[in-house]
């Protein structure tokens, strides 16, 4: 059995591993990258559940942005010990890509579970704020999410829950 230090050091390794992958494609494909997982709070990160919803975010993320006539020129999916991950390169410029994002996780259902990176093909990670966008909300009380996860306001068993009664709402 592994100790919670043991499974934090593995989240936190697959995290930098990440970031690396994320370099990685930027270097290779020098274009927009977005990087997808999902805002799961504890310690477990991979299950049916969670691979269901985040092969969902994906299938959103993709049908968007051929809505929006952009071309997915590179995909690669991974799965870690920080949870699943998909990075695509796509021929578009990285704000009109946030933009999408932003919006998928503003207006969906589950989008606030969504985690959508998007980096420039120099490599800067464009923000919320860099489009004039809130910070992301709570998924419990509405306040900034930023705020309420540094406080710990919420207990990790009642985010879980709230993700699990929306995952089961619409998965």
């Amino acid at each position: 059995m592994k100790n919670a230090s043991n499974i934090l050091d593995e989240i936190l390794k697959a995290k930098e591993k990440r970031a690396q992958i994320q370099k990685e494609l930027l270097n290779i494909f020098k274009t927009t990258l977005i990087s997808f997982t999902l805002n799961i709070p504890g310690a477990e990160k991979n299950n049916e559940s969670f691979a269901k919803l985040h092969k969902k975010g994906i299938c959103l993320l993709e049908e968007e942005l051929k809505e929006n006539n952009i071309d997915i020129l590179h995909k690669m999916l991974n799965s870690s010990a920080a949870g699943d991950e998909a990075f695509l390169n796509v021929d578009a410029d990285a704000i009109s890509v946030k933009k999408i994002t932003v919006s998928i996780e503003e207006n969906h259902e589950l989008g606030r579970i969504f985690d959508f990176d998007v980096f420039t093909k120099a490599g800067k990670q464009i923000s919320r704020t860099d489009l004039g966008v809130s910070e992301r909300k709570c998924l419990l009380c509405g306040e900034n999410a930023k705020v309420c996860g540094r406080s710990r306001r919420h207990s990790v068993e009642d985010l879980l829950n709230k993700i699990y009664l929306l995952m089961d709402k619409f998965l």
